[in-house]
């Protein structure tokens, strides 16, 4: 039995409407598409098959239904001081749409909260609440939250419009990234994470689908829809969590407090994902969330060659199961991808063997000429010693000439 979508009965009732198609016809079409007998699975292709639609009529109707769901959605959507102009993806949290911002003139992405989110008035305070301390947050980093508000049952923020595209985007279309653009992005999102870290904010949702591209590659995490400090995580149906599973720390994912450490486990899990060209792991929500709790991270090596044993090493310190045995400073995070990054430049000979070698000798000198400065500060002050021995000595002579004159003046005087 072929399947009638919401899309079929909308077109057919739009073609009956305006004429273009009987009852009697409308109903034919439907039981060959129930049918499968046409080998179609859409039912403006079976009308224009069967003629009863020429193609111009069924272009029509198409461009109508799709005016009228447009039209549709930004009255479903709207809120005041909004111009809706379309949707922009949906997640489980919410759905994000792309909008003008009437009192400023621009371009924002807009995202209101799924009504199955309201229920609890305790996580929609704290939602606005978080929501305001993240608009406040200012890093190139990060995409800047402009808005937060509350119109009827939605809840909502406008976001900075980043005119480009998500990494799980460019993963689809290219592939695997190169090492050194994934260590580049990874960096760029270390970042952000120190930055927000400092205020005590965790985002609780680093994704490749979160992390937006500029035209001149600048890497900006967004959708701070999670953003928390630990708030419970839910599961409230297959594939809805306050957490991506696939990304998900551990600790999150079992309810327990997080923190930027948090974060860093899901950044990890990002980078596998761009070296690996998918997640390390997969099945049902439950299976996934359950392997992030208990199964060690799949070697990276066996699904891309091409990675150095180093940063398989540093995946595994990021996406340690226990918080505690991951990294305890972002610092040393970037110095373990630098030097995995500055050896693989080393590897490549030509300009950045050329370029390391230049490196390695502008530090030899650098150590050279601070050891040279250290000798002058010590002569210096081995001088300053001398001078000071010297005039202390030259004073007590001095001192023991004048206390002589004045003693021969008294016996003199006398």
């Amino acid at each position: 039995m072929g399947e009638i979508t919401s899309e079929d009965r909308a077109f057919a009732r739009l073609a009956l409407k305006n004429e273009f198609l009987t009852r009697e016809q409308v109903k034919e079409c439907f039981r060959q598409l129930r049918n499968e007998e046409s080998g179609l699975s859409r039912f403006e292709d079976i009308a224009v098959q069967t003629r009863y639609l020429t193609n111009d009529q069924a272009t029509a109707v198409g461009v109508a239904y799709r005016r009228l769901k447009k039209d549709s959605e930004k009255k479903r959507w709207s809120i005041k001081g909004y111009e809706i102009y379309g949707k922009l993806g949906e997640g489980g949290l919410g759905v994000v749409l792309k909008a003008k911002q009437t009192s400023m003139n621009r371009l924002v992405a807009l995202k209101i909260l799924h009504k199955r989110w309201l229920d609890d008035e305790e996580f929609k305070q704290r939602f606005l609440v978080e929501a305001r301390l993240v608009g406040k947050l200012s890093h190139q980093n990060l995409i800047k939250v402009y808005d937060v508000g509350r119109e009827e049952w939605k809840l909502y923020f406008s976001m900075e419009y980043v005119e480009g595209e998500t990494v799980e985007q460019v993963i689809e279309r290219e592939g695997a990234l190169g090492l050194e653009d994934a260590i580049d992005l990874t960096i760029q999102i270390l970042r952000a994470i120190k930055y927000i870290s400092r205020f005590d904010i965790v985002h609780c949702d680093i994704k490749p689908s979160n992390i937006m591209l500029t035209s001149d590659n600048v890497a900006k995490l967004g959708d701070f829809g999670f953003v928390k400090s630990n708030i419970e995580v839910e599961v409230t149906e297959e594939g809805s969590v306050l957490g991506t599973p696939d990304y998900i720390a551990p600790e999150q994912a079992m309810g327990k407090d997080v923190d930027w450490r948090s974060d860093l486990y899901s950044l990890g899990i990002t980078l596998y994902h761009m070296l690996a060209k998918r997640p390390p792991f997969d099945g049902t929500v439950s299976t996934i969330m359950r392997s992030h709790i208990r199964d060690d991270l799949p070697n990276l090596r066996d699904v891309n060659p091409q990675v150095p044993q180093a940063m398989v090493g540093v995946l595994a310190k990021m996406t340690a199961k226990n918080p505690n045995d991951r990294y305890q400073d972002i610092g040393q995070v970037f110095e373990a991808l630098e030097a995995i990054k500055l050896k693989e430049k080393g590897k490549s000979g030509g300009v950045d063997s050329l370029r390391t070698n230049e490196l390695k000798e502008l530090l030899k000198l650098e150590k050279e000429k601070s050891r040279d400065r250290q000798r002058e500060a010590l002569e210096f002050k081995t001088q300053l010693n001398r001078m000071t021995k010297l005039f202390w000595g030259v004073a007590a002579v001095a001192a023991i000439a004048v206390v002589i004159c004045l003693v021969l003046a008294i016996k003199v005087g006398g």
